[in-house]
C-alpha cells in the first residue's frame, strides 16, 4: 500500500493479535500449574479480641490472625462453603437482655405472687431469681408482700464481690466464662477496672448448682445430643441449628461416628469450631467450642468427648451451636434426636 507516492508500513495487527492469544495462554497453563488440584484454599483474614483482664486467655494457636485455610473434600457434603462469606453468620449478641430489658428493674411482691409467678412474668427461671435475692435464696418458700426483688435482665445471677475476687475466680464458680462477665454492658469494666469488695457484677447464665451427665447414646435415633443442656434458642430460616447452654468447660460429645474433617478457629463469628463428617453426605458441626479434644483427621465414637462448652467466637455466653447437614443442606437437628 502506498500514500503520497512512498512506501507506507503496513499495520501488523494479526500479528500483534497472535501475541496476545500467545500470553494470555500462558498465563492460563501458570495459573492451573499453581492449583492445587484436590484442595481449595481461601484466604481468611481473622481477628480475636482478648480480654484484657482475663487470666486464661485462649492458647497462642487459637488466637494468632489465621491467613489461609485449605479445606479438602472428604465427602459428597463439600465443605468449603463453611467459609464463604454468604455463609450464615452468627448474630451480634443480644445483651439487651429478655423482652427488650436493658437494665436491673425492683419489683414488689403483691398478694398472691410467688417465686413462680413473678419467674414467669419476667421470662426468667426461679433460679436467677433465688441467686439475685440472698434473702429469698436463704428462704425460698418465705416470699413477704412487699418485699424487693431484684430482677435481671437476662438469665444468670447477680454476684456481690468479695475480697480477693478475680474475673476468673467469679467465672469458674458459676459455669461460665470470665470474658462474658467483663463484656457485659452493665458490668461497666475496663481494662483499668478493679473488683470492689461490696460492689455488684451481673454473670449472664451463671449457675450455682449444675452438674452435666453425659447424653445418652441414643441409638435407637440417628444422632444423640452433643450434650444435656437447655435449648436456648431453636431452628428457624435465620439460625439453621439448635443453640444448647451449658455451663462453661461441659464436656461436649460426638452426635455419631466419623471423621474430624474440621477442628479450628472458624470465621463468621462462630469461634472454636468441630467439623465431624458421619459418611453418605451427612456431618455435624459444634461451635463456640472452649476448644477440641479432637483434632482434625481423628476418627471418633458416638458419646466420645470431643471439646469443651465454651464461649468463643460472637457468643452471648456459654452454649454449644449444633447443625445437621444433609448433602450439604442444613437439617433440623431435632428431627434426628431423640
Amino acid at each position: 500500500m502506498y500514500l503520497n507516492g512512498s512506501k507506507a508500513r503496513r499495520v501488523p495487527i494479526p500479528f500483534i493479535g497472535l501475541i496476545l492469544v500467545v500470553i494470555i495462554g500462558l498465563g492460563i497453563l501458570w495459573r492451573q500449574r499453581s492449583r492445587l488440584p484436590a484442595e481449595i484454599v481461601r484466604t481468611l483474614p481473622q481477628a480475636v479480641i482478648v480480654n484484657p483482664l482475663a487470666t486464661n486467655t485462649p492458647p497462642a494457636s487459637q488466637i494468632k490472625l489465621v491467613r489461609s485455610i485449605v479445606v479438602t473434600p472428604v465427602s459428597d457434603a463439600f465443605t468449603a462453603d463453611f467459609y464463604l462469606d454468604e455463609f450464615e453468620t452468627h448474630a451480634s449478641p443480644a445483651w439487651a437482655g429478655i423482652n427488650g430489658r436493658s437494665d436491673i428493674e425492683t419489683y414488689v411482691v403483691q398478694p398472691g405472687d410467688t417465686l413462680w409467678s413473678i419467674a414467669a412474668q419476667f421470662s426468667l427461671d426461679v433460679d436467677t431469681l433465688r441467686w439475685s435475692n440472698p434473702d429469698v435464696e436463704r428462704n425460698p418458700d418465705l416470699l413477704s408482700v412487699n418485699t424487693e426483688l431484684r430482677i435481671l435482665p437476662v438469665v444468670g445471677l447477680y454476684h456481690t464481690v468479695v475480697e480477693g475476687d478475680t474475673l476468673t475466680s467469679i467465672a469458674e464458680q458459676y459455669g461460665v466464662a470470665d470474658v462474658d462477665i467483663f463484656n457485659y454492658p452493665l458490668n461497666k469494666l475496663n481494662a483499668t477496672s478493679k473488683l470492689n469488695p461490696g460492689s455488684g457484677l451481673i454473670v449472664p447464665h451463671g449457675r450455682k448448682e449444675f452438674f452435666i451427665p453425659a447424653p445418652d447414646l441414643d441409638l435407637d435415633y440417628l444422632l444423640a445430643w452433643p450434650l444435656v443442656g437447655r435449648v436456648t434458642q431453636g431452628y428457624r430460616p435465620d439460625h439453621l441449628a439448635l443453640d444448647i447452654g451449658a455451663p462453661y468447660s461441659s464436656d461436649v460429645y460426638a452426635a455419631d461416628s466419623g471423621t474430624v474433617i474440621l477442628a479450628r478457629w472458624a470465621r463468621t463469628g462462630y469461634g472454636y469450631t468441630i467439623l465431624i463428617d458421619h459418611g453418605q453426605g451427612r456431618q455435624t458441626l459444634y461451635s463456640h467450642l472452649k476448644g477440641a479434644l479432637a483434632k482434625t483427621g481423628h476418627i471418633v465414637e458416638r458419646g466420645q468427648v470431643i471439646g469443651q462448652v465454651g464461649s468463643t467466637g460472637n457468643s452471648s455466653g456459654p452454649h454449644v451451636h449444633f447443625e445437621v447437614r444433609e448433602g450439604g443442606q442444613h437439617i433440623n437437628p431435632l428431627d434426628y434426636l431423640k
